[in-house]
């Protein structure tokens, strides 16, 4: 390890020094001074960490190959800062409501992302599976943080029973690949089944078991199972992060293991990916149709989306435009999805539970800004104009059509037009009904509300003005492209 190494991550260790910086403030300061200062602490951690590192840079190797910088590292980097962000100014009043140790949740959240980071930074499989786990575990933390409440517990439980079999599944594809390889780095593993092809069974094995662990990480059907309960059980701020920034670092390790190790193999597994992209869109939408708690209907949403960022991958013989729309969707659906679960924070609620449909009656008249906000984020979460989402789901509709998967194209419109009737059915509720009697109490809070106002601000005008974030995305996907 050299001194230029160090430089290389330093925006990792910049956050893992917050993190610890704010698990010593919090042992320091009083309860009262924590709320303040822990939020504004974390904040300036990860907005330290942004200018540690530039945005566009050429692509150089450290730690002895182990770790690749390159533009797709600058881009997730920002991404995960950004989300930490977020989740952290949304949090703070939840927080003190339900008594959930704040310096906890905060130093939890920034370790979280710094496992994210080193996802992005991988070049290797085992830097991606330290990534993984330094990732997921402070993730299963969060989910059952409201140690008092049962559904916490479960939710907590549940994902990391999951989490641990998805990790060992990954582990053992990865163990397949060495063994067949003879090396963990990326470019070797590639080098080595071009050599030999898919003629050994054991590649297929590998690859199999690679997909499996991979796609229970970014919740694939059908191996989803633990996100409802997951999503539904943890503290609402928690869920908020938890349904984006891992989802986004999954897409960060399928983009990297599989385009690039396994990139000579990509008309065998984009075949499955496009499959696996139908079932998992058409599996969420129809659900999340039946769900009369507007948190659950998010957490089985937000499966479809991985299913129209999965059809981004499966179109990879498109070139750089289909890894650009990748990256492109899960940039915007980390800020809309992030910001939808915020919005349940108003409500006052027993436990960790969502709002029905029905405590979402006349929500409008009650909290203006909060209803604005929400209304911005389901609009763009359906696809319509002129929102970040719509974007979103015409930059991954042209590599797939122009990748020939025309009946995955369909599918992914047709998708989108179900999943209009449950996420304006909220809007309705929430503007033409009137307020129920027993409505819950709403919190008041201005750090919540100018979070949104951001974030909704953000989602109109990129879904305007696209083109930096798309032509970002185009430079952060160069890599991938052969």
């Amino acid at each position: 390890m050299t001194f230029d190494d160090l430089v290389t991550v330093l925006p990792e260790i910049v956050v893992t020094a917050t993190a610890c910086l704010v698990l010593v403030a919090d042992a320091v300061v009083g309860r009262a001074a924590a709320r303040l200062w822990l939020p504004l602490l974390t904040v300036a951690g990860l907005v330290a960490a942004i200018f540690a590192g530039p945005i566009t840079l050429p692509s150089h190797t450290a730690f002895g190959g182990f770790v690749v910088v390159d533009t797709f590292t600058a881009f997730f980097r920002v991404l995960f800062v950004v989300l930490a962000m977020f989740a952290t100014v949304v949090a703070p009043d939840y927080l003190a409501r339900r008594a959930i140790p704040a310096g906890e949740f905060y130093a939890t959240i920034l370790f979280s992302t710094v496992g994210a980071m080193t996802i992005a930074l991988a070049a290797d499989l085992i830097t991606v599976f330290i990534g993984l786990e330094l990732m997921t575990i402070p993730v299963y933390v969060l989910a059952g943080m409201a140690r008092r409440d049962r559904y916490s517990n479960e939710a907590g439980l549940k994902y990391f029973l999951l989490g641990a079999f998805s990790s060992a599944m990954l582990l053992y594809g990865f163990a397949w690949l060495y063994g067949l390889s003879g090396t963990t780095t990326f470019s070797g593993i590639a080098e080595a089944i071009a050599a030999g092809g898919l003629t050994n069974g054991a590649t297929l094995v590998a690859l199999a078991l690679v997909t499996v662990g991979l796609a229970f990480k970014a919740a694939v059907v059908p191996f989803h199972q633990w996100t409802p309960d997951a999503y539904d059980g943890a503290p609402t701020p928690a869920t908020a992060f938890m349904s984006v920034a891992p989802k986004a670092a999954a897409f960060a390790a399928i983009l990297r293991v599989m385009m690039v190790a396994l990139g000579p193999l990509g008309l065998d597994w984009s075949a499955v990916f496009a499959i696996l992209a139908a079932v998992t869109m058409t599996g969420g939408n129809v659900v999340a149709l039946a769900q009369p708690n507007v948190k659950r209907m998010l957490a089985y949403s937000s499966i479809a989306h991985t299913g129209y960022i999965l059809a981004g991958v499966a179109a990879y013989q498109a070139g750089a435009s289909a890894s650009a729309a990748v990256l492109f969707y899960v940039f915007a659906y980390g800020i809309m999805n992030l910001g939808a679960f915020a919005c349940l924070i108003y409500l006052d609620l027993d436990g960790t539970r969502g709002a029905t449909l029905d405590e979402l009656n006349g929500f409008a008249s009650r909290q203006p800004v909060g209803a604005l906000a929400f209304a911005v984020f389901l609009v763009s979460l359906t696809g319509i104009p002129p929102t970040i989402g719509f974007v979103a789901k015409v930059f991954i509709l042209q590599p797939v059509l122009d990748a020939g998967l025309t009946w995955l194209a369909v599918a992914i419109a047709l998708n989108a037009a179900l999943a209009a009737f449950y996420y304006l059915r909220v809007v309705v509720h929430m503007y033409m009904h009137e307020v129920d009697a027993n409505a819950p109490r709403l919190l008041r809070t201005d750090l919540l509300s100018a979070g949104l106002g951001v974030a909704g601000l953000a989602v109109v005008v990129i879904g305007i003005v696209p083109d930096g974030i798309y032509r970002w995305a185009l430079q952060a996907a160069a890599p991938f492209v052969r």
